[in-house]
């Protein structure tokens, strides 16, 4: 079972869809899980940054930030936690990028809950095991390789 709140900043025109995102995790998921619970926000950068100072202890706003709660999928087999996309940064980059804004969605949105179920690209060998996770995924929703360097 899969639930997640949405909460936005503001509803724009690029940002995906519930549908979207609702489909995005469930193709994210590496295991099953018997609950999936979650909270998904979409902030501006002035709170991404508020809230990566809080957690991360980086005064800049980010992407993504996935604030896992290991101990209930560990012991439960509960999937819970959050993650908080800003809206500006994901814009900017994929801009940047030259990416589609919900491709970069996409992406922030795959990378951030793998990191949820334990993923991460700390050491260069389990980099290279998230991104190989990123690119199947994304492969499979229908966008292209975000690591590729147009």
């Amino acid at each position: 079972m899969l639930k997640f709140n949405l909460i936005r900043d503001k509803v724009l025109p690029h940002q995906p869809s519930r549908a979207q995102i609702d489909k995005w995790l469930r193709k994210s998921l590496q295991q099953r899980y018997a609950t999936v619970v979650l909270s998904i926000s979409l902030v501006n950068e002035s709170m991404s940054q508020e809230l990566n100072q809080e957690y991360r202890g980086i005064n800049k706003s980010t992407n993504v930030i996935s604030l896992e709660y290991a101990s209930t999928r560990e012991s439960f087999g509960l999937l819970s936690g959050e993650l908080i996309l800003c809206d500006g940064v994901i814009v900017r980059e994929a801009q940047e990028q030259s990416k589609s804004i919900l491709a970069h969605y996409a992406h922030m949105l795959v990378h951030g809950a793998l990191h949820l179920q334990g993923f991460d690209h700390i050491e260069e060998n389990d980099a290279e095991e998230m991104e190989a996770i990123e690119v199947r995924i994304l492969h499979e929703l229908g966008f292209e390789n975000p690591y590729l360097v147009i």
